[in-house]
C-alpha cells in the first residue's frame, strides 16, 4: 500500500503534524526521510527493511554505521536518497555537538562527562582516544584527539596527554575512548591503562578524574562502575 492510500490516522506525515516527531517510531521517521517507495514496496516497507539490516541493531544509529555506498546499493534507496539520509544523520550529529553549547560545560559530575563524550563519540566508526583538559574549577580548557586505533600504545598516549596538559596548565583531565562494537564494558587493558595514567598524573600533579567508555546507546564511567578507586590510586 502506498503512503497516500493509508488511512490518514496512520500516515507518518499526518501523525507527526498531530502528535509531534517524538511520538513516531524509528520506522515512521525513516519512512518520511525515504519519502517515496519503489515498484512493489512502499516507503514504510523500505524503512522497515532498512531497520532489519544488521547495522541497525541499535535503531537509527545504524545510519551512521552504514557507508554511503552500502546504503545506495539497497533496493528502494539509490544514490539520491542515500545522500539525503547521510545528510540527515550529519545534521543530527552536529545538533548534538553544538545545540547545548557542550563546549562551555563544567564537568562537575560523571553524568556530564558521559553526556559530553556520548555526543562527540557515539557515531564514530573506528576506535579513538580523546581527552578533555580542565582547569581547577573543572571548566573545559581543551578537547584533544589523542589517537585513533585504541589504547594499545599506552606510552605514546600518556606522553601526548600530559604534554598537552602541561602546555595548557591543566589541573585535571578526563580520558575517553569508544567501543564501535557497541559494548562499553572496559577490557582489562582499559583498566590497566587507566591505572597507569592515574599514576603518571600523580607524579606531575595533574588529576585524572575519570575514564569514560562510549558504546552504542550506553556509556560507562569507570569511576562510577567501581573498576578501581581513583582515590586509592592517587594516594598510593
Amino acid at each position: 500500500m502506498k503512503m497516500c492510500e493509508m488511512n490518514p490516522s496512520i500516515r507518518p506525515y499526518e501523525r507527526l503534524e498531530e502528535f509531534g516527531a517524538e511520538s513516531l517510531s524509528d520506522e515512521e521517521l525513516l519512512s518520511i526521510m525515504v519519502r517515496s517507495g519503489t515498484k512493489g514496496k512502499s516507503a514504510r516497507e523500505i524503512a522497515s527493511e532498512l531497520l532489519s539490516q544488521s547495522s541497525f541493531r541499535n535503531g537509527l544509529c545504524g545510519l551512521s554505521q552504514i557507508t554511503l555506498e552500502e546504503l545506495s546499493g539497497l533496493q528502494g534507496i539509490g544514490r539520491v536518497k542515500a545522500i539525503m539520509l547521510k545528510a540527515c544523520v550529519e545534521i543530527g550529529r552536529r545538533c548534538c555537538l553544538n545545540g547545548n553549547m557542550m563546549d562551555k560545560v563544567q564537568f562537575f559530575s560523571t553524568d556530564t562527562a558521559k553526556s559530553y563524550f556520548e555526543a562527540k563519540m557515539s557515531f564514530l566508526e573506528s576506535e579513538e582516544v580523546h581527552v578533555v583538559l580542565l582547569d581547577s574549577k573543572k571548566r573545559l580548557i581543551a578537547h584533544e584527539l589523542v589517537s585513533k586505533g585504541g589504547l594499545n600504545q599506552i606510552g605514546f598516549i600518556s606522553k601526548e596527554v600530559f604534554r598537552t596538559a602541561v602546555r595548557v596548565n591543566a589541573a585535571g583531565l578526563i580520558l575517553a575512548h569508544n567501543h564501535p562494537s557497541g559494548d562499553p564494558v572496559p577490557s582489562s587493558e582499559d583498566v590497566e591503562t587507566t591505572k597507569d595514567l592515574v599514576s603518571s598524573g600523580m607524579m606531575i600533579g595533574i588529576e585524572v578524574l575519570d575514564h569514560i567508555v562510549v558504546g552504542r546507546g550506553r556509556t560507562i564511567s569507570m569511576r562510577d562502575e567501581g573498576y578501581f578507586s581513583f582515590e586509592q590510586e592517587e594516594t598510593r
